[in-house]
């Protein structure tokens, strides 16, 4: 059994959901604004499958974590490209580049090549040890909780109702068939499912 929620955690009645009591409202709404731009501009391919073929985004990235910079960069691209698009024109300075850089650190903590990196660090923060366990004060625990968050929510495929479930897993099937069959005249029939 972990340690994550704090001792001291009361529900808040004017909070919106169980985090805004233990993560500041900036570092929330940037959790939000990564889920919206997560997948942005994805082009139906994998990391592995744009390495292997030396594709533009690949090439741009240095092959290192290519869709998760490709959806953060495109996606801060629309939001800068037209003074309506900007919601954050209240933030000073400092606030606009701590929003921005939480928003690129859970995009980027999508690349499942990464995953288990980021499962090892949580489960060493909330394991059994009593000492251990998520400091709601420290700015890089509420990080990693936002990393999961994300995370979790990326791969939530198995837990929505069957029918959109069996939609979202038929068009990854696609996705990947492609690719092979893409791959296939360049003589290599290695289907690119994981990193």
């Amino acid at each position: 059994m972990g340690f994550l929620v704090s001792k001291t955690y009361t529900v808040s009645e004017d909070g919106y959901g169980c985090l805004s009591g233990l993560i500041p409202a900036l570092e929330l709404m940037a959790l939000y604004v990564a889920a919206a731009m997560h997948d942005y501009d994805h082009p139906g391919r994998t990391n592995a499958f744009l390495v292997a073929t030396s594709a533009p985004q690949a090439v741009l990235y240095n092959d290192r974590s290519v869709l998760e910079n490709h959806h953060a960069a495109s996606a801060w691209n629309l939001f800068m490209s037209r003074p309506e698009y900007n919601f954050l024109v209240n933030l000073n300075h400092g606030e606009f580049k701590r929003f921005r850089f939480l928003v690129i650190e859970a995009i980027l903590a999508t690349d499942l090549k990464k995953h288990f990196d980021f499962l090892a660090e949580f489960n060493a923060k909330v394991g059994d040890d009593p000492s251990t366990g998520i400091d709601w004060s420290n700015e890089n625990d509420r990080l990693l909780v936002c990393q999961m968050c994300i995370k979790l929510a990326d791969i939530n495929g198995p837990l929505k109702c069957k029918d959109l479930h069996l939609q979202w897993t038929e068009g990854i099937v696609n996705e990947f068939y492609e690719q092979v069959c893409e791959l296939s005249p360049m003589g290599t029939l290695t289907l690119f499912v994981f990193p």
